[in-house]
């Protein structure tokens, strides 16, 4: 099954990625490096979508990392209502991504959620089209994108602090330690390898991002949300030129998997 649905499919994405093919018709032109030259020396559209997805992993990374795993802590206490907010914070996750493009592009219009907060808290200044402003539209979308997976480093966070000894807190609160210090000497310390597995799935799902762009922007206004899956997506099907969005998907393949591979050697050179 494996071969046949993944190892298959990528040694045909390799072979297309050397070809003008507009994945129809039975002729495949061999154009060899031509794709990828042209992705990597003439196509600035490349490059901004590609720092655009760099832009987003930092700002999914930030979110996910550091706000889940403060909140993946303090739902770790025996609060009351714990369960609640376990099934709130995942919920995000279980639902259709289409339906959370529409949830957030309804709270970014001029008339939306948002805008009437800021002018019912006196802050009207603020008001402004979030998906129409050429400098907010990434940042904003980016947030929507990680509310949607925050549920699972929630999850995977607190997995990991259930298999912290409760001896090492008891001790350090004898010494004195304050929930601060617990947090920074004792929780982060003992999740490293944990904190290591989200990062890396935070940032594959990064550069993997499409459908929540898609349906709210699709890569406007003039590209400043266009990330290298909507870049793929329009060059390889919309504009017919399947080779090309091929080498895209290379490129983006290699990335990836070279920042997981450097990644994971440097944490087991720590250990």
């Amino acid at each position: 099954m494996y071969i046949i649905f993944v190892v298959y499919p990528t040694l045909e994405l390799f072979q297309f990625s050397f070809m003008s093919w507009d994945g129809v018709s039975p002729t495949k032109l061999w154009v060899g490096l031509a794709n990828y030259r042209e992705l990597l020396f003439s196509e600035k559209i490349f490059w901004q979508s590609f720092k655009n997805t760099v832009f987003w992993a930092a700002i999914t990374l930030f979110l996910n990392v550091f706000i889940g795993l403060v909140l993946a802590s303090l739902i770790a206490e025996p609060i009351r209502g714990r369960v609640y907010f376990q099934l709130a914070y995942f919920l995000p996750v279980v639902q259709a991504g289409i339906v959370t493009a529409i949830i957030w592009r309804w709270m970014y219009q001029p008339d939306g959620v948002i805008n009437s907060f800021l002018r019912t808290v006196g802050l009207g200044m603020l008001t402004r089209g979030w998906l129409g402003d050429f400098k907010l539209a990434l940042p904003a979308l980016a947030i929507a994108g990680s509310w949607m997976s925050l549920g699972v480093s929630i999850v995977i966070f607190s997995g990991g602090i259930q298999n912290i000894d409760p001896a090492l807190y008891e001790s350090a609160k004898v010494d004195g330690a304050n929930r601060i210090q617990l947090f920074w000497y004792i929780t982060i310390p003992s999740l490293r390898h944990v904190i290591a597995t989200v990062l890396i799935l935070t940032i594959i799902g990064s550069f993997k991002t499409f459908d929540i762009v898609w349906a709210t922007t699709q890569g406007g206004p003039i590209r400043a949300t266009e990330l290298l899956a909507t870049y793929m997506y329009k060059r390889g099907m919309l504009e017919v030129r399947y080779g090309y969005g091929c080498a895209v998907a290379v490129f983006l393949m290699i990335v990836v998997t070279l920042f997981s591979t450097l990644y994971l050697l440097q944490q087991r050179e720590k250990v």
